[in-house]
């Protein structure tokens, strides 16, 4: 029995070489002659068992080759086409809104009509009243001053007048602005006539002297026939104004201290006053010898004028004066003084007085006459 199990196992195994042999022998016929058997196919082997028995040893199964995966084809990968750009589409220009045109405003200028007074008229009052019609709410005005408006135009508006022509202008002005000006003249004339006013006013001329005795010049306006006095404690003098309001008059101080300062007062009986100041200087100031010349007398041109010249003290201030003409000039470093004085009012063959003084008292009367060119000067 056991030889017979062997022998079986053995008949088997031969009968699968032999089947696997022919198997080969076909498929070598199919294949062409250079194929080879893969070393990894072994044929049956026979071993020896522990029993003495001859047994097949069966080849390792092989293990069925894992066929290598095959890697998917990364399908190539299909470029993005570009889509063709599109074109900016051109936005449509805004028209640019129309602003609502503003209605003009009311530019039309109110009416003003003045209906009193009457362009002309003379008034013998000196405050009147002038009336007149304008536009409804508009308002009416004289300079700083407005009228009363009532409810339907009418003005009214009280005005003092100046003697003379009066220029009476006057402006209206509605809700919108507009304004409008009319004007009218009137004159006024008062019953008795107004008589001129006249300034007060004092001037003096030179303020110290070293004359013996010392004086000063004053003078000045006021009312005509206005009394004016001038002086002090040491001396004085009344003038009158004359019909033009001038005055004048020359004052001295007999009795003033030398070197003092003292007041001099001047006053009008029209209420006009002043204070100016004096002083005597005395005579021991080693002041030049004042002395004053004429160099012509009269003149014959178109525009007749004479020359003086002198001695004064240095830097003393001489006035020369006449009702044609007049100057003033100082005497220089070393006494010397000349001036021309022109006498462009001079009337032909009219002999008149110029005189010269100076500021420390001196004091010269000349003559002189415009000839019209019968001297040939």
């Amino acid at each position: 029995m056991k030889h017979k199990g062997a022998f079986t196992v053995f008949a088997a195994a031969f009968a699968v070489v032999l089947l696997g042999g022919l198997a080969l022998a076909q498929v070598g016929a199919l294949r062409p002659a250079t194929l080879t058997v893969s070393e990894d196919v072994a044929a049956p082997s026979l071993t020896e068992s522990a029993d003495g028995t001859d047994s097949v040893r069966e080849s390792p199964k092989e293990e069925p080759r894992e066929e290598p995966k095959e890697e998917p084809k990364e399908e190539p990968k299909e470029e993005p086409k570009e889509e063709p750009k599109e074109e900016p589409k051109e936005e449509p220009k805004e028209e640019p809104k129309e602003e609502p045109k503003e209605e003009p405003g009311d530019t039309t200028p109110p009416k003003l009509k003045i209906l009193h007074p009457t362009d002309g008229q003379v008034f013998h009052e000196k405050t009147i009243a002038f009336e007149g019609i304008t536009e409804v709410e508009a308002t009416v005005a004289a300079g700083r001053y407005e009228a009363d408006v009532n409810d339907d135009g009418a003005w009214r508006i009280v005005l003092v007048l100046s003697v003379g022509r009066n220029v009476a202008s006057f402006t209206a002005t509605d809700a919108a602005g507009n304004t409008t000006t009319a004007s009218v003249v009137v004159v006024y004339e008062p019953d008795e006539p107004v008589p001129p006013t006249y300034k007060f006013t004092a001037n003096q001329r030179y303020g110290k002297s070293t004359a013996t005795p010392p004086f000063d010049d004053f003078w000045g306006t006021a009312t005509p026939g206005a009394k004016v006095w001038i002086g002090n404690d040491y001396g004085s003098k009344h003038v009158t104004a004359n019909s033009k309001g001038n005055w004048e008059a020359r004052v001295t101080f007999p009795e003033a201290p030398i070197g003092r300062v003292i007041k001099v007062v001047v006053e009008s009986n029209d209420g006009g006053r002043k204070v100016f100041e004096f002083i005597n200087k005395g005579s021991g100031e080693g002041q030049h010898e004042f002395t004053a010349n004429q160099k012509y007398g009269s003149c014959g041109e178109e525009l007749p004028y004479d020359v003086f010249y002198g001695k004064a003290d240095a830097g003393e201030r001489i006035w020369v004066e006449s009702k044609y003409g007049s100057g003033v000039t100082e005497a220089n470093a070393d006494g010397h003084w000349e001036i021309r004085v022109d006498f462009p009012e001079a009337p032909i063959g009219k002999v008149f007085e110029v005189i010269v003084e100076a500021k420390n008292g001196g004091r010269k009367v000349f003559t002189f006459v415009h000839t019209g060119g019968e001297d040939g000067k």
